[in-house]
């Protein structure tokens, strides 16, 4: 499986998973592929996510058979958003968390992070691939 063939996997799992779908203000619309817009959304929670490496992890002979590719998912809110927003915010990390482990990943790391008025949490997957 190639790195762009996992990644339509994870929008095609993160759209299709009825709670997080169902807390985000926009749909599927409010999840966004390497970046969020450069205006601002009207409505948080959204969520970004991108492949941050692909790194080969078994070849020989000049050949890669396998490769190791963390995805980076960025669940975002406002820090000044109303007590509904905050309590998607924590739906909406929790529903990630579980569809990724479903899909096969494994949890590498995740920072919360705060920046304009924005709260984030940061989380990085890694899954194993055969080439």
């Amino acid at each position: 499986m190639e790195t762009y063939e996992l990644e339509e996997e994870v929008y095609r799992n993160l759209t299709s998973d009825t709670t997080l779908i169902s807390i985000l203000p926009n749909g599927a619309k409010s999840i966004y592929h390497l970046q969020a817009p450069a205006v601002d959304p009207s409505r948080y929670p959204i969520l970004v996510y991108a492949p941050i490496s692909d790194v080969p992890s078994l070849s020989a002979d000049n050949v890669e058979f396998a490769h190791r590719v963390t995805i980076r998912i960025h669940v975002i809110t406002l820090t000044a958003g109303n007590s509904d927003d905050y309590e998607n915010f924590i739906t909406a990390c929790k529903s990630v968390k579980k569809i990724m482990s479903d899909s096969g990943f494994s949890r590498v790391q995740s920072n919360y992070f705060v920046n304009d008025g924005k709260k984030m949490m940061i989380f990085d997957f890694v899954k194993g691939l055969v080439s």
